[in-house]
């Protein structure tokens, strides 16, 4: 009976027999832990919309109630301080883990041709995530979230295209109103949602279609299925960082300042620690100079990302002989890190 079952919805959907072929693709012989990111990253996008959705039923998306809903959210729901922690957490989570994941691919040159779009499209789901961060910041309306904003928006007045942003963003001045918050909130649980999905469907398509970068050597060696082996991998990977993601929702505390308050000029901003590295790179550029750091920078990195296909065209080297990938992970591991540490210690 359950077979004729599943073979009538495999008949009408096929849905039973892509299961079977997603489960049966051949995968080289030298897949192992280091794969498991890409699916790590899909379960944790999962878990954000999740979790933004139940809190999105009982958030109020406006200035000063944004505040009050968040409070009743966590106080008075039951479960939504655990909610609320599996969303706040997973959030840095998520940039952790997609930056892990480009570096896993960097190291192995699985951007190498035919990847080169997959690449090109994780670049851009890397700029969807931290864009997440950036319009999610400003939505429980505290101070520490408004001060940031502020610095957000009057960073995006800089040139080139300054006006045209601070227009769309409705707040010509650079103040940070109902306009912007408006504007934010859409973008983080419509626009942004809408077209990660999308872009997540087509980097597993193309991962599927050119099927997973084998090192040299795999060609003398049987192939493998992604079922069991790499689905056990990958589901141990899950459970872990789920638990750690619970651990962190049940157990840390997440701060919420008082609520905004445009008059208290004395307050220091500081942003999420993913965007730390930037705000110190900014002392570093004053004046006219500032839009270098703000924006000049930032750009030539994403374009020296998005380049490294179409430059490193040699033949493919085993992981461990990859010693330029590997240098360039660790230098910029290395300014990334000392800029983070420098913001943390030093006043703004």
């Amino acid at each position: 009976m359950l077979q004729g079952v599943l073979n009538w919805l495999d008949d009408r959907t096929g849905i039973v027999g892509g299961l079977k072929k997603f489960l049966d693709e051949e995968i080289p012989a030298s897949s192992g832990w280091h794969q498991v990111f890409g699916s790590v990253a899909l379960f944790i996008l999962v878990t954000q919309f999740a979790t933004g959705v139940l809190l999105a039923l009982n958030f109020a998306p406006q200035p000063g109630a944004s505040y009050l809903s968040l409070q009743y959210i966590i106080s008075e729901i039951p479960g939504g301080r655990l909610i609320h922690g599996l969303h706040h957490w997973g959030a840095s989570m998520m940039v952790v883990i997609v930056v892990l994941h480009m570096i896993q691919v960097a190291i192995w040159g699985a951007y190498k041709k035919p990847r080169e779009v997959t690449w090109l499209v994780g670049i851009v789901l890397l700029l969807l995530t931290l864009g997440f961060g950036l319009t999610g910041y400003l939505l429980p309306w505290d101070n520490r979230a408004y001060w940031a904003t502020v610095v957000t928006v009057q960073i995006s007045g800089l040139p080139p295209g300054g006006s045209v942003v601070q227009a769309l963003m409705g707040s010509p001045a650079g103040q940070v109103g109902i306009g912007v918050y408006q504007r934010f909130y859409t973008l983080h649980v419509m626009v942004l949602p809408a077209i990660t999905l999308a872009l997540a469907i087509f980097h597993v398509f193309l991962v599927r279609r050119h099927g997973v970068a084998s090192q040299p050597g795999d060609e003398h060696q049987p192939k493998k299925q992604f079922y069991p082996a790499q689905v056990y991998k990958d589901t141990v990977a899950v459970f872990v960082t789920f638990a750690v993601l619970f651990g962190l929702a049940a157990l840390a505390d997440i701060p919420l300042e008082k609520v905004a308050d445009p008059q208290d000029l004395s307050y220091i901003p500081r942003p999420e620690w993913y965007f730390l590295f930037l705000f110190e790179t900014l002392k570093y550029f004053q004046g006219s100079w500032e839009v270098v750091g703000a924006v000049v920078l930032p750009t030539l990195a994403i374009i020296a990302l998005a380049l490294v296909p179409f430059f490193d065209t040699g033949k493919v080297k085993r992981a461990s002989q990859r010693f330029a990938a590997i240098g360039t992970v660790v230098l910029a591991a290395f300014i990334w890190s000392a800029l983070t540490i420098a913001a943390i210690v030093t006043t703004p």
